[in-house]
């Protein structure tokens, strides 16, 4: 890790999962890249979300962010194969199976219309009766209407932020910590000021989530607050994620569990709710009866950035000439890779090879 702000191609302001995938791309595609992070590498956001590489469990219609997650997941295993060859460790990737759970006979009715549409988009899913939800995941409910199976998968989010961060300066990206930026501009004068003095880059790449608008205000980007439980439960163990519309559980290699997330718009308020994770704990044990005699170990809580339109910015904002890559909202792991790989093509002017009109920065104006 250098303390030297120098000249680079690329400068990138946010270290976390989307940040650091844009300065692998980038260092893939021959750039000279600076990470610049005021706190720790995939400190916020990245390191406590679920952990869930979700292409199709909850998709319903035919937005381009469908598409978007189903291709980031698909290519999430290069990423996950990247950074443990060049972090030394394994992130926890597990490709799959994930399951969709019905409990109620509107729940199915619903379940069955999604893997209809699923089916009728060409989606790989599978629909399962109840009796044989219940023999492929024992730890179901007893009153379960229904289930589907999607290749949805899973990452170690909660473990994977010193792999990330010996990946990315293995890669050799300047990774510049307690660097906070006060100040970017983009185009032909691009530049980041930080509290440590200042480097010139042929590109800015904006990657902060949720603080784009500390930067850049008229960015419509908002916080996303999400409460996530963590139990322990020694005799359980599930043979998939296993999603519900209250929430998702996960089970890591470890038997950690992990179920979650709530979705507020409260700021950035760092509170824990009580309400929040009484439901959270509801859900839980409605769906898996198992889990009530775990021990819950944890309470977390994030900020996600969420859009005005609930898709992604990825591209080059007009207004100030500096690269977006940021509200990617609850699919920010899933698209990660796939996001720097199209921030990547675009700074070395090539196709983006992906089609990213939906999520130019410029579709929404000044929101």
């Amino acid at each position: 890790m250098s303390n030297e702000l120098r000249n680079v191609d690329v400068a990138i302001v946010g270290g976390g999962i989307v940040g650091c995938a844009v300065a692998l791309a980038a260092r893939q595609a021959g750039l000279t890249v600076a990470v610049l992070e005021r706190g720790r590498i995939c400190g916020e956001a990245s390191s406590v979300a679920a952990g869930l590489i979700c292409g199709q469990y909850d998709a319903d219609d035919g937005s381009p962010l469908v598409r978007l997650r189903l291709a980031g997941r698909d290519g999430f295993p290069e990423f996950a194969e990247l950074l443990e060859s060049l972090g030394g460790a394994p992130v926890g990737y597990l490709p799959g199976p994930t399951m969709g759970v019905a409990l109620t006979d509107d729940e199915r009715e619903r379940l069955l219309a999604r893997v209809a549409a699923q089916r009728e988009a060409g989606f790989d899913v599978e629909f399962l009766e109840p009796d044989e939800a219940r023999r492929r995941e024992p730890v179901l409910a007893p009153d379960v209407t229904g289930a589907a199976i999607y290749p949805d998968g899973q990452v170690d989010t909660h473990r994977w932020a010193p792999i990330v961060h010996r990946a990315v300066l293995a890669a050799g990206v300047d990774v510049h910590l307690g660097a906070e930026v006060v100040a970017i501009s983009g185009g032909a004068d691009a530049a980041v000021q930080t509290v440590r003095g200042a480097l010139s880059a042929d590109h800015v790449v904006l990657a902060t989530g949720p603080w784009a608008r500390e930067l850049l205000p008229w960015v419509p980007v908002v916080p996303s607050k999400g409460h996530i439980v963590t139990f322990e439960a020694p005799n359980l163990r599930t043979r998939h994620v296993i999603h519900r519309p209250a929430g998702t559980l996960s089970q890591r290699s470890d038997g950690r569990l992990i179920f979650g997330a709530t979705k507020e718009r409260v700021g950035f308020d760092r509170r824990v709710r009580a309400g929040a994770i009484e439901s959270l704990l509801r859900a839980a044990a409605a769906g898996i009866p198992g889990l009530a005699d775990g021990t819950l170990t944890g309470i977390l809580t994030g900020f996600r950035p969420d859009s005005e339109d609930g898709l992604p910015l990825i591209g080059r904002d007009s207004r100030s000439g500096v690269m977006l890559a940021t509200g990617h909202h609850t699919h920010g792991v899933t698209m990660s890779w796939l996001t720097g790989q199209i921030v990547a093509r675009l700074l070395t002017g090539q196709d983006p090879d992906y089609p990213i009109e939906p999520f130019s920065p410029d579709r929404l104006g000044d929101a």
